[in-house]
């Protein structure tokens, strides 16, 4: 299940949150908290966060959660949201061009991006999100996961509009064309 910090806010609020009361612990709960998250009266947020199995946010996100500004890094944003999450929580910590970073049982790992020219970044973290979202359900590892995330941001932003994700094959071409550029 893949919830959003809009979500949580007017009339979808309440049903989402007893529905998520109701969920098998064993169903996988992914965080897109958007910017909005932060500044959620304190209880809900952590109503939600102590549900969350794998939260994916940009960096401006994952820093305001836990109080910091750009004095963090990546790595130590994503360590810092951890510390908020249940024990083997996923986090993944976006910075656009510059890739994200994955951290998981403690290790924190750097996954490069793949800087592209901008037309349109709206929808990018969306394109990463269901990416990873789509290849965790299919049983790809977090870091090979986030890599696809990538590489969808990078496709999605040489395009116009919000919902101009790439397909599967359109991100295993790129990929592919990326591996073949690099010595």
């Amino acid at each position: 299940m893949c919830l959003t910090g809009y979500s949580l806010v007017g009339r979808t609020r309440d049903p989402l949150l007893e529905w998520l009361d109701t969920l098998d612990p064993g169903v996988l709960v992914v965080l897109d908290p958007g910017a909005i998250f932060a500044d959620l009266e304190p209880a809900l947020r952590e109503r939600v966060l102590a549900r969350t199995s794998v939260w994916t946010s940009n960096a401006d996100e994952a820093r305001a959660l836990v109080g910091a500004g750009d004095e963090i890094d990546l790595a130590q944003a994503a360590r810092a949201v951890a510390s908020l999450l249940p024990e083997g929580a996923v986090v993944i910590v976006r910075d656009g061009p510059a890739g994200c970073v994955v951290h998981k049982r403690g290790t924190t790992t750097d996954v490069p991006g793949y800087p592209r020219k901008p037309i349109d970044t709206n929808g990018a973290g969306d394109a990463h999100t269901g990416v990873l979202v789509a290849e965790a359900a299919q049983g790809t590892d977090w870091v090979t996961a986030a890599r696809r995330g990538n590489a969808a941001g990078a496709i999605k932003v040489t395009r116009e509009g919000p919902a101009t994700a790439p397909t599967r094959a359109e991100i295993d071409a790129f990929l592919a064309a990326e591996e073949g550029q690099r010595p």
